[in-house]
């Protein structure tokens, strides 16, 4: 099923990543179960719906909700397009978006990821792998999603951005998802303070293209980003707390608890 611009739909995108992962990466239960793969993929769904990041989805979800159902997507759309819009964003936009294709983006993360295979201390193997994961944890949200709002793209129908649930499937933007995570993942990776704010700028790129485009309205691409923003904050919980450890300890005459990291 192709998009109105001629583009697999994003949550096909996941679906492939999904199946892709389980049967290439980890091309058997045996080695899930060996290297704990499957214990993080699970730990990951857990972070990602813990009460405090349902919370602040429900929050984010219900600014989007006034946007979309108000006037503000429309009139912010309009004012972009015939004030801002002009042929450097659009070359710039089709430079962006190729973050977001499928064609590009599952190989290209896949071959990353395979490298943990090969090297367990690989950067860019570990970098493969949480992308990969983020997409895991929140393919199925965004798809849901879509579809709970039920909102259109602009010109697609009468209603414009506003929310009707199962009404449509553009609610929430499968591409600005998908093109945010890997500069999220990044981001929230590096130390260096100015690569990580050069990252987390760039992980906006997609979002803005398709506002560009008007393939979505703003609501629609800062809820694609938001949902990255969670799902790759769940990811990298996970690694977070792999690294750090806590045991009791205790001796003839004293007993306390002891705190460890790896890094």
């Amino acid at each position: 099923m192709l998009s109105r611009s001629g583009q697999a739909r994003p949550w096909r995108v996941g679906l492939s990543l999904l199946l892709t992962v389980l049967f290439g990466v980890f091309p058997s239960p045996s080695v899930v179960a060996s290297e704990g793969r499957m214990d993080d993929l699970l730990t990951d769904q857990r972070n990602y719906y813990s009460k405090d990041r349902l919370l602040r989805l429900g929050v984010v979800f219900g600014v989007g909700g006034i946007a979309a159902n108000t006037s503000f997507d429309e009139r912010f759309q309009r004012h972009y397009q015939d004030r801002f819009r002009n042929a450097h964003t659009d070359e710039f936009s089709e430079m962006a978006l190729l973050f977001a294709e499928g064609k590009y983006l599952i190989p290209v993360t896949l071959s990353l990821a395979s490298l943990s295979l090969i090297d367990e201390d690989s950067s860019l193997g570990e970098f493969g792998g949480n992308t990969i994961r983020s997409y895991l944890v929140g393919a199925v949200p965004v798809f849901a999603m879509q579809r709970v709002t039920g909102a259109s793209r602009p010109g697609e129908s009468d209603r414009g951005s506003k929310w009707q649930p199962l009404a449509d499937d553009n609610g929430v933007s499968g591409h600005a998802f998908a093109g945010a995570v890997p500069f999220l993942v990044a981001a929230r990776t590096v130390e260096n303070p100015f690569a990580k704010y050069a990252l987390y700028a760039a992980s906006l790129a997609v979002p803005f293209a398709r506002v560009n485009d008007k393939d979505h309205y703003v609501s629609q691409a800062a809820l694609g980003w938001y949902m990255a923003f969670e799902a790759t904050g769940a990811v990298l919980e996970t690694e977070r707390n792999k690294r750090i450890g806590v045991a009791p300890m205790v001796g003839g005459d004293y007993y306390g608890i002891a705190v460890f990291g790896s890094w």
